[in-house]
């Protein structure tokens, strides 16, 4: 099922759980059986968060981080609705106010349109992870990003969504707030969850190396203009613990992250021929 998704106040939902009643939004009516919960897990509560860091970000990054993370703040997931990052935040374009920053494309940071909107998605999609809801479409950068360990980034492009569903006895509450330094996505809900994140790398992936002929340099003469970067292979695993204790541990993901190439620029300058002394 997709998102019926509808913007409500933390405090009517939590109403609602505390009375059993119904609430009719938007001509949406939420029956009381969504509503049933026992008695361990009774408060609708900040069942899940997590946070990363931009403040090293340009302004154009900071404004498209925060413009995404507007987008989805108080967003209500009813059970078995569908989250799609693409249908909540739209097409990134200026048209609809992102602005040009570093984005990922065919394996090197280049300017784009809405720069930085994939922090957004890995921000929340980590989140999801930790409130127990049910991923249904995520991907890999097809390089490694600072913001977050491997195996837990989420890209998103026009071909490429972060999907989950709420599988949970009762709505959540999508709340995302950045402040210029942290991104932060919250889930409001039902339940006590106590999951952790573990990312392992498996190995590593050579770079190339690829020679560019540069006449404005001496023959024979070499420079590095790209030093390179290995590549990786990482898993994502969740631990579910249960009084503290590991109950069981679950592989989300595994990834390759393709190396950047080493580029040395080779010359090819020749230099004017001079008469010889006399």
């Amino acid at each position: 099922m997709r998102m019926k998704a509808k913007r409500i106040t933390c405090a009517a939902v939590c109403f609602a759980l505390a009375f059993c009643a119904t609430i009719i939004i938007g001509g949406l009516s939420m029956p009381d059986k969504v509503f049933a919960i026992d008695e361990e897990n009774e408060a609708y509560r900040l069942i899940a968060h997590f946070s990363t860091y931009y403040g090293d970000s340009k302004q154009n990054r900071k404004d498209n981080v925060a413009l995404a993370a507007r987008k989805i703040d108080g967003l209500v997931l009813y059970p078995e609705d569908e989250f799609s990052f693409n249908d909540v935040v739209g097409k990134r374009t200026i048209e609809n106010g992102f602005k040009t920053a570093y984005v990922i494309q065919d394996g090197d940071f280049v300017e784009g349109v809405g720069g930085g909107v994939c922090q957004v998605s890995s921000t929340l999609y980590n989140c999801a992870l930790l409130a127990n809801l049910a991923i249904t479409c995520v991907r890999a950068h097809s390089l490694p990003v600072s913001y977050v360990a491997p195996s837990f980034d989420a890209m998103v492009s026009s071909s490429s969504d972060l999907r989950f569903v709420n599988t949970l006895c009762a709505p959540v509450t999508l709340r995302m707030s950045a402040n210029g330094k942290y991104l932060r996505a919250e889930i409001y809900g039902v339940g006590k969850f106590d999951i952790k994140r573990r990312s392992m790398t498996l190995g590593s992936i050579p770079f190339e190396v690829e020679y560019r002929d540069d006449d404005t340099l001496e023959q024979g003469k070499e420079v590095i203009d790209i030093y390179g970067k290995e590549g990786l292979k990482s898993q994502g695993w969740l631990d579910y613990y249960q009084n503290g204790k590991l109950a069981k541990s679950v592989l989300v993901r595994s990834d390759n992250y393709a190396p950047q190439k080493r580029i040395i620029l080779k010359g090819t300058k020749t230099s004017p021929l001079t008469d010889a002394p006399q």
